[in-house]
């Protein structure tokens, strides 16, 4: 079979997805591609959604990782608001959410991560966010309003970021983390220090070495309180 009459599915429709795809042509491959994403956006970079994107200071098509034209000229059976639900590998098909199969003579599985969820109370109450996706980037940038209160459970290198770009919009930033210091698995102690030092002199409160027991919604109903590990309540109101 030449490669003008095969068939390569790519599951996931992110940055990795999409740059296999254009890898893809790139290198001479001239048959079918079909690109599932369970997003309805085309490909793009996720870095710039806890910064310039939640700042408001860039709109979400910057970052596309191809402009319209690009990715046209791709030739890709796009499939975006799908997942592939299962893997027939004996078969060599896919199939999707929507109810479609797709055969494949190669499958590059490309599904990246996903945001991790609370599994404590109060967990899926009106207030919480996540930060994975375009949408979620709107949804919460929508809720930093200057004079709000804001808590970022996860003093890794999202959830900093997030707390900076609240701070430069005016909002009460804390960021509680479960480890001994900050983003622990990823650097050193003295970079560790750095970073506290940092997001503290811009007015953000760090709690180090606890974690969240609960949410409650607030007395008033307005806004959220969350129970710590040690004991200490802290209110957080982004509506």
């Amino acid at each position: 079979m030449s490669t003008q009459d095969s068939t390569i599915a790519i599951v996931g429709g992110g940055q990795a997805g999409g740059w296999a795809a254009q890898t893809l042509r790139s290198e001479g491959f001239g048959g079918r591609i079909v690109l599932i994403g369970n997003e309805s956006h085309r490909p793009y970079e996720r870095p710039p959604l806890s910064k310039s994107v939640l700042a408001g200071e860039a709109p979400p098509e910057t970052t596309r990782l191809l402009k319209p034209e690009a990715f046209d000229a791709l030739n890709v059976d796009w499939r975006p608001g799908v997942n592939a639900a299962r893997i027939d590998r004996a078969a060599k098909q896919l199939h999707l959410s929507d109810g479609e199969p797709v055969r494949y003579d190669k499958l590059i599985l490309c599904t990246g991560g996903r945001a991790r969820q609370l599994g404590i109370p109060g967990a899926n109450l009106p207030g919480v966010f996540t930060l994975r996706s375009i949408d979620d980037a709107a949804a919460l940038g929508a809720a930093l309003v200057p004079g709000k209160r804001l808590l970022v459970i996860g003093g890794g290198w999202i959830g900093l970021e997030v707390a900076a770009t609240a701070r430069g919009k005016g909002l009460d930033v804390t960021v509680v983390e479960a480890m001994e210091r900050l983003c622990e698995r990823t650097v050193p102690s003295e970079i560790s220090g750095y970073l506290l030092r940092l997001h503290a002199s811009h007015g953000v409160r760090v709690e180090l070495g606890t974690g969240i027991e609960q949410l409650e919604q607030g007395a008033d109903g307005v806004g959220l309180t969350a129970t710590l590990t040690n004991g200490r309540k802290r209110p957080s109101n982004p509506c």
